[in-house]
């Protein structure tokens, strides 16, 4: 009777613990590929970033020294950008409506980026969020924008 149940309970025990185990060494590679396409954006191969942040599983923004690396990819766009954070004279949040204004409430944002001027007056908009057909609730990625407008003003 005992190695009856001592053999449900392993059982039983393997059908929990397996999956979670499983799931997190997923999560580890998946994090492990977005770090390493910030790397391959990077100019310094050998210092680590400072501050990193994922989202959307295909999009990620780091920080290394005075290099701010931003990797977007998406249906519609993607895009790569290594920016100097000392050439920035002004960063702001953009939020837009499907019709390009800004929205009332954070239920009708449309699209999310981070609008920077840089000193040579070049603009760059860092896309966090752009309602497609995959991303179509906005989740994460307003608080991580706002997070990263902090850092980059500091």
């Amino acid at each position: 009777m005992d190695i009856t149940n001592t053999v449900i309970g392993i059982v039983f025990f393997s059908l929990i613990i397996i999956p979670i185990f499983i799931i997190n060494n997923n999560i580890k590679k998946r994090k492990n590929q977005l770090l390493n396409t910030l790397n391959e954006l990077s100019s310094d191969k050998n210092t680590k970033f400072s501050d990193t942040d994922f989202w959307s599983n295909n999009s990620g923004i780091g920080i290394k020294g005075d290099e701010l690396c931003f990797f977007g990819n998406g249906e519609e766009h993607s895009m790569k950008e290594v920016i100097n954070v000392k050439e920035v004279k002004k960063c702001s949040l953009f939020q837009f409506d499907k019709h390009g204004n800004v929205p009332k409430n954070n239920h009708e944002i449309n699209k999310l980026a981070l609008h920077l001027t840089l000193s040579n007056h070049k603009e760059i908009h860092l896309v966090f969020f752009h309602a497609d057909a995959k991303n179509f609730i906005i989740g994460e990625e307003f608080r991580i924008a706002k997070k990263w407008l902090d850092v980059i003003t500091n």
